[in-house]
């Protein structure tokens, strides 16, 4: 107790202690009192904790995400926000399935003179490849390149995030754009494309009947010096199969042998399917044949899939000869008689014996 009038005035001149306002805030953030938190943010505390603290709260609701970003703006002024900042409400706002906007707000980091970091940013590009329409994702994937963050490295890996925005590109047809990442924006990142990157935009130019974008995009990559390999070429087969060049598919078999590349039989089995999609039987059965005799043999996955081009194609009953053909020559192995006869069944009332797969067995037990 005061034991003099002085004691008294010491004690009632010192200064209180300042209330701890960033633990109310947080007390009040937490307990979804936001009214009352910001309140006493415009009021009393306008620093960088306690914006983060209000933000995180907000972001913590589905419903209250998408009034963040403008909070954030509205503070800005007053209390500068920091990389937790936007690492906080970026993330929310991927969560919530906004990635347009995360990546809109993360634009904002180098006005500030903040850096965007990597995690972040490889964060919200996937979210965007997968949520949001691809011209977005291709448009960060620019920012990322102008930021320096797609430098090829142990941590971003080589090429991962542009193939990822070119997979959402042919995702939503968009197979012209998909090539500006190709051929474009690898290069100017300092990523190689691979064989496979080539081969995929082959098979869409091709399914889409753009056969001069097939051209283009075969001899872009044989002018960067990137070797096709036998997916490449089967893909080029197929594309020339398609808009009725058999001749030229054919001369490419030859081709593939003269670059190193020995065609396999599933090379083979493209250009057999166009000749029968052709309703050329004759050319299918000579380069089933070719095949034949260069010592090629379809084993059941490649048999499978020749068949299967020829059953969605709806020719598979037409070329049931050129197949049996095949199986007697000695085209097949470890396939028999009766699997053979199973796979090559245009629809199931076909399992049933019928003239051309009648007297398989017998014919393979006499060679």
């Amino acid at each position: 107790m005061p034991t003099s009038a002085s004691d008294v005035y010491e004690m009632s001149s010192s200064p209180r202690p300042e209330p701890d306002h960033h633990r109310l805030l947080a007390t009040l953030a937490r307990h979804g009192r936001l009214a009352a938190a910001a309140t006493l943010f415009s009021s009393a505390v306008r620093t960088t904790r306690a914006l983060n603290t209000i933000l995180a709260a907000l972001c913590s609701s589905p419903a209250l995400v998408c009034v963040a970003p403008s909070v954030l703006l509205l503070a800005a002024p007053t209390a500068a926000p920091d990389a937790a900042t936007f690492r906080v409400l970026a993330s929310a706002l991927c969560r919530a399935r906004r990635p347009s906007a995360a990546a809109d707000l993360l634009r904002l980091m180098p006005p500030l003179l903040l850096d965007p970091d990597y995690p972040l940013c490889a964060a919200v590009l996937s979210s965007l490849c997968a949520h949001a329409p691809a011209t977005h994702a291709a448009a960060f994937l620019h920012d990322m390149s102008r930021w320096g963050l797609l430098v090829p490295s142990p941590s971003s890996g080589s090429g991962h995030h542009h193939r990822a925005v070119l997979r959402a590109l042919l995702r939503d047809g968009l197979p012209a754009e998909a090539y500006e990442v190709l051929t474009e924006a690898m290069a100017s990142d300092g990523v190689a494309p691979r064989p496979a990157d080539f081969e995929l935009l082959l098979r869409v130019f091709a399914d889409a009947g753009d056969f001069a974008a097939v051209d283009q995009a075969f001899d872009e990559m044989l002018l960067r010096g990137i070797v096709p390999d036998t997916p490449v070429y089967a893909a080029y087969l197929a594309a020339l199969c398609g808009r009725g060049d058999l001749p030229g598919a054919r001369r490419m078999l030859g081709c593939m042998a003269r670059a190193g590349c020995p065609p396999d039989a599933r090379a083979f089995g493209v250009v057999v399917a166009g000749c029968a999609r052709a309703g050329d039987h004759a050319a299918a059965g000579e380069v089933a044949r070719e095949a034949v005799r260069r010592g090629l043999r379809w084993d059941a996955p490649a048999l499978a899939e020749l068949v299967g081009e020829l059953r969605a194609s709806g020719h598979l009953a037409a070329a049931q000869g050129t197949l049996l053909d095949l199986f007697l020559d000695g085209g097949c192995a470890g396939v028999d008689a009766s699997a053979f006869g199973r796979m090559i069944c245009a629809s199931e009332e076909d399992c049933a014996p019928s003239p051309s797969l009648v007297g398989i067995a017998p014919a393979v037990s006499r060679r």
